[in-house]
């Protein structure tokens, strides 16, 4: 499970996509459209997957861009991985050819797929990771429509746990009293995704050109490694939906080497499983020396990414955990894993770990 350094080519070198989710009706192509009016797209090609047999979404938005590509007849999420993997070599393939810079693809899935198995896609194809780089996750949400398909809708539930940034449509068709209760139950789904009002002023900016918000920033902590639990801030909001929520460590300035990274996200899949939906965190790390990237989505970790230069003044390792009824006294116990910096070691359960930390990390200190 160790997580070794991403690919060799640097994400400056690579093309950027972003994927552009959301349930049925919440407004996707309406605000990729006024995105793509705007003069920032030069360089960005858009790959949009409709389940019907005429790809009405790719008519409208060929308009304005000619690269615009259909992926039509099945979902990326479950039957075009395969195709979505050959459609974006060869929109690399026709921008080179063609002597075009092509910097960003935005993928635009239907309103019923999951994002997970299209970031795994992104993450995890090697081919796809010499010349591609995951950007930001965007969801739109139906201000109008949302609280109802958070309680009924499962695709709903994970396109916003999965999100970046949450791009609230249509608030002009809600009182300021539904707004909050929207923001309340999206609290509770994804408290640390960049949130923005799809049609405030500079809407467009914050959510498709500004630093790429995928990187966790500074926020008020929920659980620290080494504090009490009377002294933990716990948000309450995270459990107002009955399966998912979203859970912060903060893990302190140090150094971790990359055999206790591999062990706590043993130990997290081994706990979670199919309930983890996605993971993300900034790290020290101490062999090599980096900072780095994490993420997972689903049971799969992949490679970390080391980063230039540290987001925010805040020197404290972070990780956002978010999946189905987390338990965060369990996360608060399977902190000692991160002390572990003997390659192998990968306890299953909490009581293993502390067999494991008792008998080989007695000389740490605690984080």
């Amino acid at each position: 499970m160790e997580n070794a350094a991403n690919s060799a080519q640097p994400d400056a070198c690579r093309i950027t996509c972003d994927v552009l989710t959301g349930f049925l009706g919440s407004g996707k192509t309406s605000l990729l459209n006024r995105f793509l009016h705007t003069e920032t797209t030069r360089g960005v090609a858009v790959v949009i997957n409709e389940i019907g047999a005429i790809g009405i979404d790719q008519l409208i938005l060929s308009q304005i861009s000619e690269n615009v590509v259909l992926l039509e007849s099945g979902c990326l999420c479950c039957s075009l991985s395969g195709s979505l993997r050959e459609t974006l070599l060869d929109l690399k393939r026709q921008a080179r050819a063609a002597g075009h810079p092509l910097t960003r693809v935005v993928i635009e899935t239907t309103g019923l797929a999951e994002p997970a198995p299209i970031l795994n896609i992104l993450l995890g194809d090697q081919t796809l990771a010499d010349s591609f780089v995951l950007g930001r996750v965007i969801s739109t949400v139906d201000a109008h429509q949302a609280l109802g398909q958070i309680r009924r809708q499962r695709e709903t539930v994970r396109q916003v746990a999965l999100a970046d940034v949450l791009a609230i449509t249509k608030t002009d068709l809600v009182d300021k009293q539904a707004e909050l209760a929207l923001n309340t139950a999206l609290d509770g789904l994804n408290a640390t995704a960049l949130r923005v009002r799809a049609n405030d002023a500079d809407a467009l900016t914050d959510i498709f050109v500004r630093a790429n918000p995928a990187v966790p920033a500074r926020s008020e902590p929920t659980h620290e490694a080494g504090t009490s639990h009377d002294s933990h801030r716990h948000n309450h909001a995270a459990h107002l939906h009955g399966a998912v929520n979203n859970e912060s460590l903060w893990l302190g300035p140090q150094r971790i080497h990359p055999a206790g990274l591999a062990a706590w996200t043993h130990l997290l899949i081994c706990e979670y499983g199919d309930r983890l939906l996605r993971c993300k965190g900034l790290l020290h790390l101490s062999d090599p020396i980096r900072d780095v990237f994490v993420q997972g989505v689903g049971r799969y970790f992949h490679p970390s990414a080391a980063i230039a230069r540290w987001p925010d003044s805040d020197p404290r390792a972070r990780m956002v955990v978010i999946g189905e009824r987390i338990d965060p006294s369990w996360l608060r116990a399977s902190l000692p894993a991160f002390l572990i910096d003997e390659t192998g070691l990968l306890p299953r359960t909490l009581e293993e770990l502390n067999q494991v930390v008792h008998s080989t990390c007695s000389h740490l200190h605690p984080m």
